[in-house]
């Protein structure tokens, strides 16, 4: 729900910046009209003059998007005393020249452009004003390298533009920051995860986002940087990253090897492009909108492919290069001649279709980094299952002699930690297996197991060590609390297992040793002592029953 909220409340603020308050009625300005400007033309002097002054152009449907200098002119009639604000629309026009004239034959001029300061954030407008009321003409030269689309030029209340520009400017800002954000966080998923694809990703965020700074005058306006013949390189930048970023994503090269090689094709056609629009700057913006438009064709067609061929990954990635046909379309019908005017600004509604289709790879890309992530897990839990698993002792289901030898390594043998170590071996197993059999010797394991669980408790971890060897660590036992429990232990033992049944012990402490060698020597000493008087006592026992 709330990421239905955000997608609504973006949408609803993009579509108040891109939104033209209507004409107000005190203002009525006639369609706008284009013509050729040629470096020696001479400006009429008069209002009156202007009419056969424009009769002696050539007008034109449209600019070139090769660049040129234009005339673009306006009629205006003004009925009440107000404050307006002329602007030229176009991300990047070098120099604009305004002329108002007046009937009363005065004239304002008022320089703005790329090339110039900016009065109103990321926009060519300027404030001017009307001496009196009545009939004006609007007469502005636009003059550039280049043409991305269509200049539109408006007039307007100064109070309804100035809150356009003002929210146009929150909206460009908004959006540039969220696509750097989502860059970085890609950026640093892709170092952490070892993953190229969310490397890739972050690329290609940054590329667009710095993209759409150039586009919107942010570089020229906050960093005074003003170089036009490298403003179009990082749009070149874009399909260099997508691709390698889809490549490896929709595993096309296994899904679609044509495509795959056709992908590579153009990474090396955009490299080429690079130098191409630094060189013949005149012809940079034709040359890159083919370069997008072909982008956008083949990263649609591989996604197609791979999802045709079982990818499931590829869902998204449809949706969120259809949202790309919106910028794709409005870049072609700059280069149609014809004149046109759309409801949404054609810059902001490329932001549009930038911001959600990098939601939606973003979602994409989530999708997959939780994948991964539950599979990281998956495997991390298997592996410790196998890891716990191979430490245990199947027969009794204590922790065996690898456990063993872990804990051992880890024992400190200073004054401030004491650890008590028991050994215990049974007595007669190999007489009872060779005897009974195996499954006899093996009950008899289980039941010294228990025993030993049952008196030691969680005070005492517990090991089987060898066939029939046992060890016991404590942290909070002394030798002789260790030995009463084990004593006891034995006799449970005798009492439920066979005649022969029983078990030696012997203890030792770090207190008393230096090293885990030592320790261990003395425990098992101890161990072999008790099971000698064990033996000389059953052997006494023997005599005299015999005597």
């Amino acid at each position: 729900m709330s990421a239905f909220r955000f997608f609504i409340s973006l949408a609803l603020t993009l579509y108040l910046a891109c939104y033209k308050p209507a004409i107000a009625a005190d203002l009525n300005a006639s369609s706008q009209q284009i013509y050729l400007a040629e470096d020696q033309q001479v400006l009429p002097h008069r209002y009156s003059d202007i009419p056969s002054w424009l009769n002696k152009l050539s007008q034109v449907d449209r600019v070139k998007l090769s660049g040129g200098s234009y005339w673009l002119v306006k009629k205006i009639n003004i009925s009440q005393p107000n404050q307006w604000i002329a602007s030229v629309d176009g991300p990047i026009i070098e120099n604009i020249d305004y002329y108002l004239y007046s009937e009363g034959n005065q004239m304002r001029h008022l320089s703005s452009g790329y090339l110039h300061p900016y009065e109103y954030l990321f926009s060519y407008a300027r404030h001017i004003d009307t001496p009196s009321l009545g009939g004006y003409w609007l007469i502005t030269r636009i003059s550039s390298q280049y043409y991305t689309e269509q200049p539109q030029l408006s007039f307007g209340h100064k109070s309804d533009l100035s809150q356009l520009y003002h929210w146009r400017a929150s909206v460009i800002t908004l959006c540039l920051g969220g696509l750097l954000i989502l860059a970085i966080y890609n950026g640093a998923v892709g170092l952490v995860q070892q993953d190229r694809v969310f490397a890739y990703f972050s690329g290609y965020l940054f590329s667009i986002t710095l993209a759409l700074a150039l586009v919107f005058h942010v570089a020229a306006h906050l960093l005074q940087l003003r170089i036009t013949q490298l403003h179009l390189l990082p749009v070149l930048l874009i399909p260099i990253f997508s691709v390698l970023f889809y490549c490896r994503f929709l595993s096309l090269q296994q899904y679609a090897p044509k495509l795959w090689l056709a992908s590579r094709y153009l990474i090396a056609l955009c490299l080429l492009s690079i130098p191409v629009a630094v060189i013949w700057v005149n012809w940079a913006v034709i040359l890159v909108y083919c370069v997008i438009l072909l982008w956008v064709v083949l990263a649609l067609s591989s996604a197609l492919q791979c999802w045709r061929q079982g990818s499931k990954q590829a869902q998204l990635f449809i949706l969120s290069t259809l949202l790309l046909l919106i910028p794709a379309l409005l870049l072609a019908m700059a280069v149609v001649p014809k004149n046109t005017t759309t409801l949404l600004a054609a810059d902001l509604s490329i932001l549009l279709s930038c911001i959600f289709s990098t939601l939606f790879m973003s979602l994409a890309l989530h999708y997959k980094f939780k994948r991964l992530t539950l599979e990281s897990l998956l495997v991390a839990k298997q592996l410790s299952e196998e890891r716990d698993a191979a430490r245990l002792d199947a027969l009794t289901g204590l922790k065996n002699r690898y456990a063993f030898n872990e804990y051992v390594s880890n024992i400190e043998f200073d004054e401030e930690h004491h650890t008590s170590l028991a050994l215990v071996d049974i007595d007669y197993l190999k007489s009872i297996n060779d005897h009974a059999g195996h499954q006899e010797g093996d009950k008899l394991i289980k039941l010294v197991a228990e025993a030993l669980n049952m008196v030691l408790s969680d005070q005492v971890k517990l090991y089987r060590i060898g066939g029939d060897e046992f060890a016991a660590f404590s942290d909070t036992l002394s030798c002789s609390e260790i030995d009463e429990k084990l004593a006891i232990a034995d006799k449970i033992i005798q009492l439920n297992g066979t005649a022969q049944s029983g078990i030696s012990f012997g203890s030792a402490s770090t207190d008393d040793c230096q090293d885990a060698e030592q320790l261990f020597y003395r425990a098992d000493m101890t161990m072999y002592q008790q099971k000698a008087q064990r033996k000389r006592k059953s052997k006494l026992v023997a005599l005299n029953q015999q005597s």
